[in-house]
């Protein structure tokens, strides 16, 4: 049986997310953030946890993986004598509808013992169109191997359409699934198989997938499950081609070392993992360890073809400074410099490990962040904590000069000292977010904007603007005070980094949340306010017929139509007469606005946190300069 979490009337506030609505990247930021992991149709939240969340390119969808069970239609029942725990969903932020991409783990009925490994680690596609994830499910008539394998579902489709889900572990040049060596016992439905990275492995337009197998296969195209496990694969889901990643330097053969995550740029060009037995696969110096266990940030770019070197991304060495003969013999010295030496005065696992985390990608591949407990050469002073760094890997750009250092650990400040955890770097290269409990930033020349949380006691979002050279704190609680919880798992970004999805436990980040689970959230970025432009005096004009009261002089005028909604909720429709802005606020509301290019009517979505009569001042802001229009409306919110 369903077991379904009712929120009480009127406390769970499910306006769609307008920009604006839950902000940052200003200093008069809307606090607090949009729910993703609920159900507006039935204004319930999920009955348990969400883990991941995942944000398309162009910030319309979040595809989350769930435990809920409360979010699946009315007429799609579990299979008989068992029953379903979550799986992956798709929020329309636009419009606020919720669909199903695959189900999750199925546990039987009578023992709840796990059955089946269900859906699970969801990338998104650049329009929100393709889902990519991994499942022990057979969603396709060619999966007959009871693994875990990786697929692709096209929301263009309804789950029992011909073509709603693509096998992408599947053979060179076929659709047939990968055959994978049987563990002892054997456990169809939940060995391993294939698997990838939620958030980064699915390129912009949905056609490259990038996995790794965790068990030996017959990949791409082997008569037996004879290609050993932990490799890195890519899929091209138009040619039906599967290529190996994590080549061997010398012969081109499966290197292994997969063990760690992977993904793929948006424009599809270009893979970065994190791997081990790195020396089969990259170029090493004479003088380096050669430590087959150790993890290094690798990086290919597989749009060259099959003769594609693979490079480290960062390190104690710089291969590609020209100055830096082959075969020449470095020393351990953390502080030695020269043409062979790198940015860094370890490698990127020696002091902290990083086994467990992806470099970023933009979206052409060619610029990376990354995080380390390395620090740069020659400083030899700094601890052992995760610090962000980016780098460059286009042509004849050496490791030293393409390297960023972006902030710094400080030994013996605990509030300066707390590692950085997953960074993502939105596809345009201008924003970086992570996650962190550090709340003091020392590095010259990165500006910490707007006060950090009073005491370090939370992990807590920060985005980095590129632009700007400054961090901000992105979470906090609805009502402006630092948030109760901690941010969970690896924040994902669009490609504007206009909107960030991530997983929390506060309880604070909106108005209403009762389930006490972490869920799934999404926060906006703020533009720049807008300048206030004061019109000439002029004698009072005549109110109008409806609620409202015009406060600008004759000429243009706002159009607004109010539309009262239950639950603390309403619509505004404002006709605006040209380009520009249009906003809305008032005091125990949410701030609403949007940009128009052309005389047009826009919907804004107003929230307040209790019943009763508000007035709302609408402003209208020409994008030519000029005169501001401005209406005051009086709108009743009823529970």
């Amino acid at each position: 049986m369903r077991r379904v979490l009712l929120v009480a009337a009127g406390a769970l506030l499910l306006a769609v997310p307008s920009p604006g609505r839950a902000a940052y990247g200003s200093a008069a930021a809307v606090n607090g953030a949009d729910i993703v992991s609920a159900d507006p149709v039935r204004d319930e939240q999920g009955d348990d946890a969400s883990t991941f969340a995942a944000v398309s390119g162009n910030g319309r969808y979040v595809a989350f993986s769930t435990r809920a069970r409360n979010f699946f239609a009315d007429d799609d029942p579990d299979p008989p004598g068992a029953y379903r725990v979550g799986g992956i969903f798709r929020r329309d932020l636009q419009t606020g509808t919720l669909q199903i991409v695959a189900s999750g783990d199925v546990h039987s009925e009578a023992d709840d013992s796990l059955l089946t490994r269900g859906a699970q680690r969801p990338s998104i596609s650049a329009d929100g169109r393709f889902v990519a994830f991994s499942t022990a499910q057979a969603l396709v008539p060619t999966d007959t191997n009871g693994a875990v394998d990786v697929y692709v579902r096209d929301m263009f489709l309804q789950p029992n359409d011909p073509g709603a889900y693509d096998l992408v572990s599947a053979r060179d040049g076929s659709g047939a699934a990968a055959t994978y060596e049987k563990p002892t016992p054997d456990t169809p439905g939940l060995d391993s198989g294939a698997d990838l990275t939620g958030g980064a492995s699915i390129s912009g337009d949905g056609r490259m997938v990038v996995f790794h197998t965790v068990a030996a296969s017959d990949l791409p195209a082997q008569a037996g499950a004879t290609t050993p496990a932990f490799q890195v694969w890519v899929r091209d889901r138009q040619a039906q081609t599967t290529t190996l990643v994590s080549r061997a330097a010398t012969g081109g053969g499966p290197a292994g070392g997969g063990t760690g995550p992977a993904g793929i740029s948006a424009d599809g060009t270009t893979v970065a993992w994190t791997s081990q037995n790195a020396p089969e696969q990259t170029t090493f110096l004479p003088g380096e360890v050669q430590d087959d266990s150790t993890y290094y940030y690798l990086w290919r770019r597989i749009a060259d073809g099959a003769g594609a070197r693979t490079r480290r991304i960062t390190g104690p060495v710089d291969l590609d400074d020209p100055g830096c003969a082959p075969g020449t013999r470095v020393g351990p010295d953390p502080a030695a410099l020269g043409p062979c030496y790198g940015p860094l005065t370890a490698t990127e696992d020696g002091q902290a490990g990083i086994g467990s985390l992806l470099p970023s990608l933009s979206a052409d591949g060619r610029t990376v962040v990354f995080l380390t407990g390395a620090g740069p050469r020659p400083n030899t002073t700094t601890g052992g904590g995760l610090d962000l760094y980016m780098t460059s890997m286009a042509p004849g750009v050496s490791r030293k000069q393409g390297t960023r250092e972006l902030s710094r650990e400080a030994q013996g400040n605990p509030e300066a000292s707390f590692p950085l955890e997953q960074a993502a770097l939105s596809g345009d290269a201008t924003h970086i977010v992570f996650a962190t409990e550090r709340t003091t930033y020392l590095l010259p020349g990165i500006n910490l904007a707007g006060p950090p949380r009073a005491v370090a006691n939370h992990r807590d979002l920060y985005v980095l603007d590129l632009t700007t050279n400054t961090i901000e704190r992105a979470t906090r609680a609805a009502g402006g005070a630092d948030s109760q919880g901690d941010v969970a798992g690896a924040p994902t970004i669009s490609a504007d980094g206009g909107r960030i999805a991530f997983i929390s436990d506060a309880s604070d980040l909106f108005f209403g949340d009762a389930n006490d689970r972490p869920d799934a959230f999404v926060l906006t970025r703020q533009p720049p306010p807008l300048t206030t432009v004061t019109p000439p005096k002029q004698k009072p004009v005549a109110p109008p017929s409806d609620n409202s009261k015009d406060t600008t002089p004759s000429g243009p005028r706002l159009s607004v139509a109010v539309k009262l909604l239950k639950r603390f909720r309403a619509t505004l429709k404002v006709k605006a007469p040209a380009p520009g802005t249009v906003r809305a606020s008032a005091a125990h509301i949410t701030t609403a606005h949007a940009t128009v290019h052309a005389a047009a009517t826009v919907t804004l979505q107003l929230r307040a946190r209790k019943a009763g009569k508000v007035t709302v001042t609408v402003r209208f802001l020409p994008a030519s300069g000029g005169r501001a229009l401005s209406r005051k409306v009086t709108v009743r919110f009823r529970r």
